[in-house]
């Protein structure tokens, strides 16, 4: 499974940069939208009937169907003026594929919902209009400032919002209450990464036949390491301002004690190699082979419908300064596309986007699939509220996501050379992690692969 991720990973990347070769020779800045003005309202005023607008995403299963009906109480509110027909278009990585597909045929959707790894080809790409225009010049529909901190500033670039959060996610720790229990390890010492270490090799000192930890070996979670440790994924400033990441950063002093503390689990056999699936991680803890687990948020519906029970879901652990420190938000967000789609059709999307990420869609979006809601004004809703007491492994996630701070560490690595960083960190960590190779080497040859992808990226965008 690890190798076909590899392989994907590695024809993404190459679809991406051909696409923005696609988009023609001058540079990806000037290729932008960002200095054009947002249509507002007037021009859906002008429309002479039914604005029809075209969504497509990369949602599937449970969280597929909560879109779908969140789109039908849009169309059923705004019949005879909006119309949303939205396609499915199978993963994330196919959906991007046929996005950057229908930017040489000119059949670009009016909204992309596209998963957080592909913020930076989008912004380069130059194709969509910026939520920040968006809101200011349509100022009776979504407020920018009622999305949570942690969201606006993955989603931005040199301080203006590219995209809005639909769906988000964070990391959390999910622990095995009775092993804890019977290693004596308290809860109170999960709050940073060495104090889960201890307790993941207490918990394999007391159970042996039980590991301590397992996470899945997806890029994410080395991403998550560095964020936690407070420093910034790659450079500069983590790819947010001026021309864009242009360096892979892993070998500061706190990331690389951050990755060698769980590397360390891994090669003095407590933690579990269950591979790059978060779903292998979670059916080891279903089936109690291992006390710990980093997963994602979303992992919180799986465990419920497989009627897991003895468990708790706590904050994902900081081993920085909790000022500077937190978890990366994963999920998707909402793109609206310009070339080739009229004004009225632009702000018709905008105002389904505003919907979509309203305080009520997102209520009834997170409880349907366990992503956090984006909207902060769902924290007062009665409903939400009564929802929360009786799942209280959701109320975590929500305070988790509530007090991340909006830092450079935390707003993750702007990149569109992202899935091949990815390809090349995982590789060396699963060397590292399995004692093949040495970290220090592991680390170095880490950076030196994932500063030639983003060479090679910045070469063929122009950057």
């Amino acid at each position: 499974m690890t190798t076909r991720r590899h392989l994907a990973g590695a024809a993404l990347l190459a679809v991406t940069v051909a696409a923005l070769s696609a988009c023609g020779s001058s540079s990806a800045a000037s290729r932008t939208p960002d200095a054009v003005a947002a249509p507002g309202p007037s021009a859906l005023a002008a429309a002479t009937g039914p604005v029809t607008v075209t969504l497509w995403h990369g949602l599937g299963g449970a969280n597929g169907l909560a879109l779908q009906a969140q789109i039908d109480a849009f169309n059923a509110a705004n019949a005879g003026k909006i119309e949303v027909k939205s396609v499915y278009q199978g993963t994330y990585e196919d959906t991007l594929a046929k996005y950057t597909a229908s930017i040489r045929d000119r059949s670009t959707p009016s909204i992309l919902v596209s998963n957080d790894i592909t913020t930076g080809f989008l912004h380069d790409a130059g194709q969509t209009v910026p939520a920040q225009g968006l809101a200011a010049a349509n100022p009776g529909d979504l407020a920018l400032d009622d999305l949570g901190p942690a969201a606006r500033n993955y989603y931005s670039a040199q301080g203006k919002l590219l995209a809005v959060p639909l769906a988000t996610s964070m990391p959390l720790l999910y622990v095995n209450d009775a092993l804890l229990a019977k290693a004596g390890v308290a809860r109170s010492s999960l709050g940073t990464l060495d104090g889960v270490a201890a307790a993941a090799r207490a918990v394999h000192a007391a159970s042996p036949s039980v590991a301590g930890i397992v996470q899945p070996f997806d890029g994410w979670w080395f991403e998550q390491l560095s964020a936690a440790s407070g420093h910034t994924y790659c450079s500069p400033g983590n790819g947010r301002t001026g021309a864009g990441a242009t360096s892979l950063r892993l070998t500061s002093d706190a990331q690389r004690a951050a990755i060698a503390t769980m590397a360390s689990l891994y090669t003095d056999g407590v933690g579990l190699n269950t591979g790059a699936d978060g779903a292998d991680a979670a059916a080891a803890f279903t089936a109690g082979k291992v006390a710990m687990m980093f997963n994602s948020s979303g992992t919180i519906g799986g465990l419920t419908e497989a009627g897991l029970t003895g468990y708790s879901a706590l904050p994902y652990p900081l081993s920085g300064p909790r000022k500077s420190s937190g978890a990366l938000i994963g999920g998707a967000a909402m793109w609206v596309d310009g070339p080739g789609h009229s004004a009225a059709e632009q702000v018709a999307s905008w105002k389904v986007i505003s919907f979509l990420a309203s305080a009520g869609a997102q209520e009834k979006f997170s409880q349907a699939t366990g992503y956090a809601p984006v909207n902060t004004g769902v924290e007062d809703s009665a409903t939400e509220k009564s929802f929360l007491v009786a799942h209280p492994n959701y109320a975590v996630l929500l305070k988790q996501f509530g007090d991340t701070p909006a830092t450079p560490a935390t707003s993750g690595c702007l990149s569109g050379a992202m899935t091949g960083i990815r390809t090349e960190v995982v590789a060396q960590m699963q060397s590292a992690f399995g004692g093949d190779v040495p970290l220090d080497k592991a680390l170095d040859k880490a950076e030196q692969g994932a500063d030639a992808k983003i060479g090679a990226y910045r070469e063929q965008a122009g950057k």
